[in-house]
C-alpha cells in the first residue's frame, strides 16, 4: 500500500542524463536490482556486482564541487552544493534523483544523528511515487530501513520526526553503552538485540528481531563503540542486502575499514577552496603507501556544468 509521506514530482525530460562513458566491468554488475520506467529513462540500467555473505553490499551518493567541497562554510547544507550552481539547476534536481533511486533499490538507508540534528524534518523515504509503487510491486516494505547510527546515542534526538513517522521503519545501530542510554530517553516501543561477535547472531536473535520489526529495532555492538563489522553481519543476516550509507563520515570509516563498496560521487561544476568541509575531513588520513583506489564504472552528464561518477573501490 502507498504511503501518505510527502512525494514530489521527477521530469524524465528535464532530468535525463547521458552516458558518456561505461566501463567493461559493468558486464560483471548481474545481480537483479529492482528498476522501473522513470529509472531507465532517467539514469538507464542499474544493476549491481556480487552480494556478499557477511554484510550488505555498500554504497554511497554524495555530490561535492570540482575541489571535493561537501558544503559551503558560510551555509552548510549540503544539497546547496548542487541547489547553487547557476548554470544547471535540473542537475541539482538530477542529483537529488539518483539519491532516490538509489534509496528505492536499496533494503536499508544508514544516516547519521548529525543529520537528524540538522535536518528536524529528514527521513530517509522514497520521494517518487513510480519507485515506492516499484518497491510494493517486488513485495518490499514501501519506504527502507532507516538505520541510525551513533557512537553512544547521546546525539541522537529522540524527539526527531522520524521517530513519530509510522510509515518509516526505524533501527538504531550504536555500541552497548549506547544502548543502555536508547533505553532512557526512547519514548517509542523498542527491542534490544547485542551481539559481541558473529558468531553471536545466532537464528533465534534474527527471527526475534523480525517478530518484533513493527517496534525500533536497537542493535548494540562493541563496548563503548559500535562495531561495524558484526553491526553489518546482523544487518545481512536481517535481510538488508543492500545499503545505502548517507552519512560522510560512517562512509569514510567503511572506506577504512575495507567495507564500503561503490561511490556514487556528483560533480557541480563549482569551485570552492578554503577549509570548507570535505569528504572525511574529521576521519582516518590515508598515507602515500595505504591507500584505496578506484575503477570508474560510469558517467553521466546532464550538460557541461553536472556529472555523475560510479566508483567501484579497490583495496589491497
Amino acid at each position: 500500500m502507498a504511503t501518505s509521506l510527502f512525494k514530489m514530482p521527477f521530469d524524465v525530460d528535464r532530468l535525463k542524463v547521458e552516458r558518456i562513458y561505461a566501463s567493461k566491468e559493468l558486464e560483471n554488475c548481474a545481480v537483479d536490482t529492482l528498476s522501473c520506467d522513470k529509472i531507465r529513462s532517467i539514469y538507464g540500467d542499474l544493476k549491481f556486482a556480487e552480494l556478499h555473505e557477511d554484510r550488505p553490499c555498500t554504497y554511497t551518493s554524495l555530490v561535492t564541487s570540482i575541489d571535493g567541497r561537501i558544503a559551503f562554510t558560510d551555509a552548510p547544507q549540503g544539497p546547496l552544493i548542487a541547489k547553487l550552481n547557476k548554470f544547471d539547476a535540473a542537475g541539482a534536481d538530477t542529483d537529488w534523483f539518483i539519491l532516490n533511486m538509489l534509496r528505492a533499490v536499496s533494503d536499508g538507508v544508514m544516516l547519521g544523528a548529525g543529520t537528524m540534528n540538522a535536518e528536524h524534518d529528514y527521513t530517509c523515504h522514497v520521494f517518487d511515487q513510480d519507485m515506492e509503487d516499484m518497491r510494493i510491486e517486488a513485495g518490499k516494505n514501501p519506504v527502507p530501513w532507516n538505520i541510525i547510527t551513533s557512537l553512544d546515542a547521546t546525539d541522537i534526538p529522540f524527539d526527531h520526526v522520524l521517530f513519530n513517522t509510522p510509515e518509516v521503519p526505524v533501527m538504531i545501530s550504536t555500541s552497548k553503552k549506547g544502548v543502555e542510554l536508547v533505553q532512557e530517553k526512547i519514548k517509542n516501543e523498542y527491542f534490544v538485540v547485542t551481539a559481541s561477535s558473529v558468531e553471536d547472531v545466532t537464528e533465534g536473535l534474527i527471527a526475534e528481531m523480525k517478530e518484533n520489526a513493527d517496534k525500533v529495532l536497537v542493535i548494540g555492538t562493541g563496548d563503548a563503540a559500535p562495531d561495524s563489522k558484526v553491526a553489518l553481519y546482523i544487518l545481512k543476516r536481517f535481510g538488508i542486502d543492500r545499503l545505502l550509507v548517507e552519512t560522510p563520515s560512517y562512509m569514510h570509516y567503511l572506506v577504512s575499514q575495507k567495507m564500503m563498496d561503490e561511490l556514487f560521487f556528483n560533480y557541480s561544476c563549482i569551485y570552492v577552496g578554503g577549509q570548507a568541509l570535505t569528504i572525511g575531513k574529521f576521519g582516518k588520513e590515508f598515507g602515500s603507501k595505504d591507500h584505496p583506489h578506484t575503477r570508474v564504472l560510469s558517467i553521466h552528464s546532464h550538460s557541461d556544468h553536472f556529472f555523475y561518477f560510479r566508483h567501484k573501490l579497490l583495496y589491497d
